[in-house]
């Protein structure tokens, strides 16, 4: 598989996700749609992880972080439906990706483009790079012109052992 644009993405600076932060923001202004204080502050965790994060991740993360801004008392839990709904909402903007068979998910190295791409996913030190490819493009072109099927959410990963890994 050719990357056209493989991208790592992980390790984002903090201007990197202040601005991609504010990309979101005016996204949704633009599509109508909410993006409310816990959606951003989930987005904004999965663009601090260092690795691929989970949703349990997401959850044990902000009831630490509830918890050191408040009173124990008054501190709310974090249900799982409540994450998994903010999750669905980053992946229905593009904003994010799941990796299904790790189930964890990371942001979109191009949130604004409609884009089809592959993961390639380190098995020891869990980096991914995302990669727009033309292979992967003419399958989904072969799904949607050619068998007439189509594609509602594609997520395509491979594994093994990135360079530095090997």
């Amino acid at each position: 598989m050719t990357c056209i644009h493989p991208h790592d993405v992980q390790d984002f600076t903090l201007s990197d996700i202040a601005e991609r932060i504010a990309d979101a923001r005016a996204q949704c202004v633009k599509g109508s749609v909410r993006f409310t204080p816990l959606r951003e502050q989930i987005y904004e965790m999965v663009l601090k992880a260092n690795k691929p994060v989970g949703a349990y991740d997401l959850i044990t993360q902000l009831q630490q972080m509830r918890l050191s801004e408040a009173d124990t008392q008054t501190s709310k839990n974090v249900a799982p439906p409540t994450i998994y709904r903010s999750l669905e909402f980053l992946l229905e903007q593009g904003l994010i990706h799941q990796l299904t068979s790790i189930n964890a998910y990371v942001p979109c190295c191009h949130p604004r483009a409609q884009h089809t791409a592959a993961f390639l996913i380190c098995d020891n030190c869990l980096r991914v790079q995302e990669c727009s490819s033309l292979p992967v493009q003419e399958i989904m072109s072969f799904a949607e012109q050619d068998a007439g099927f189509k594609v509602a959410r594609s997520v395509i990963e491979l594994s093994g052992r990135c360079l530095d890994c090997q």
